[in-house]
């Protein structure tokens, strides 16, 4: 299932309230009820801009980090939460999965500007392109609410498909057809 640098990362990229985390949880359950081991990654955008608010003001993880800690962790015998407040993107994120856990697919939802290759998640035509002219990058199939196949430049599906979507993307990711040749991308911006 994984190839020689990791996990199998599907991306998902779209507009707010376009159905990205309804159709990310229907992959996780898919590719879960596979057999396969499963990451979410989900990319908090708004977060960029203004102060997280991930965690309580007054847990003690949060006053370790005002105290200077940049990696927090709650931990139990039933599993972890790690957080750091070190700068990274998308690469500095899969490589943190990485390094705390065996997965063999990352569904990472969110940076519709990283590079790799993802899944639009639009309402339709319009949507995608607007998407694309927002500067999205390497698109590599198409999950719309009201239009279908033949109105996108890549594969299309309807949400529902998710197991569909789930086969394509490991077996185009197993013969290399998700490189980018293979993807669109919006303007440069």
């Amino acid at each position: 299932m994984r190839d020689g640098e990791g996990p199998v990362l599907i991306g998902i990229a779209g507009f707010s309230n376009a159905g990205k985390t309804l159709f990310a949880e229907a992959l996780v359950r898919e590719a879960a009820e596979r057999g396969l081991r499963v990451a979410y990654l989900k990319h908090d955008g708004h977060a960029d801009e203004a102060p997280d608010d991930w965690e309580k003001p007054d847990a003690d993880t949060a006053r370790a980090a005002r105290a200077g800690a940049t990696v927090t962790m709650v931990a139990s015998r039933q599993g972890f939460l790690l957080r750091s407040r070190q700068a990274g993107d998308f690469p500095q994120w899969l490589a943190a999965i990485r390094a705390v856990a065996d997965v063999d697919v990352v569904v990472a939802e969110g940076g519709k500007r990283a590079a790799h290759a993802k899944i639009a998640v639009v309402r339709g035509a319009a949507d995608f392109h607007r998407l694309l002219e927002a500067g999205a990058r390497g698109i590599a199939a198409v999950v719309s609410h009201d239009d279908g196949p033949g109105r996108f430049p890549v594969p299309a599906f309807r949400p529902e498909q998710a197991a569909d979507v789930l086969t394509w993307w490991l077996d185009a990711w197993r013969v290399g057809t998700l490189a980018s040749g293979h993807r669109v991308d919006g303007a440069k911006g």
